[in-house]
């Protein structure tokens, strides 16, 4: 009698997280169609200066294909940052609202005022943050202060689900050095963003590119994307 049991209570139970998972596929996929079709999968584009946050942003609007940069020489973005509207661009075989809020510059001086207000405003899924091989001091000032800024908005950091680095320039530094030569500067800062990806819960991961050249990047931003809508891919 007690084999019969345990086979019926198996049976109703496996039948009932059978259903729980047909139900909870759905969610997240209407949740996905949601976030990538209508709201816009929302994410901030932070780096020092001239690092190329604003051409990241207008080479996604061209659906991550070459820009011309000879017509493409944007001024250093002034304090208070600009809005950047929705747009949809191909991401892989999708196409996809993107909603990056606010192009922001990248001064010492906008780090405390711009940066933290666009954190809080936009409550974002992502961070992507930019580097190159220049002023190495400066940069880790940068990543220290988006680093401490998660920890000291936890409101504004709860829809965090990645925080991703991208290395720019590799074609002005690639033949010089590696990727692990320019890391070396930010042994510390790596420890600190796997110590607190592990607690909060988020995603993390540095690679190398030339938003120049359209080398490298495309895939590193695929990568991005997915990591940050309900339904990966």
């Amino acid at each position: 009698m007690a084999n019969i049991l345990d086979t019926l209570v198996t049976i109703v139970i496996g039948t009932i997280s059978g259903v729980t998972n047909v139900v909870a596929t759905t969610v997240t996929a209407l949740q996905d169609f949601f976030y990538v079709k209508v709201s816009g999968v929302s994410f901030i584009v932070l780096g020092a200066r001239q690092t190329g946050k604003t051409t990241l942003i207008e080479w996604l609007r061209h659906n991550m294909s070459a820009l011309d940069l000879e017509d493409f020489n944007p001024d250093p973005t002034a304090a208070g940052g600009e809005v950047v509207p929705e747009f949809t661009a191909r991401v892989g075989d999708t196409y996809m609202k993107l909603k990056p809020n606010r192009d922001v510059g990248g001064e010492y001086a906008m780090w405390e005022t711009d940066w933290t207000d666009l954190f809080r405003a936009a409550q974002p899924n992502g961070i992507l943050f930019l580097i190159d091989h220049t002023d190495a001091f400066l940069q880790k000032d940068a990543l220290n202060f988006v680093l401490q800024m998660i920890e000291d908005e936890p409101a504004a950091a709860k829809q965090l689900k990645a925080f991703y680095i991208l290395v720019n320039k590799s074609d002005v530094w690639g033949d010089e050095q590696t990727l692990d030569d320019v890391l070396l500067h930010y042994k510390n800062e790596q420890k600190r963003l796997k110590g607190q990806a592990e607690r909060i819960g988020y995603r993390w991961e540095i690679g190398e590119g030339s938003l120049a050249l359209n080398r490298g990047v495309t895939e590193f931003m695929k990568k991005f994307i997915n990591s940050i809508r309900p339904k990966k891919q």
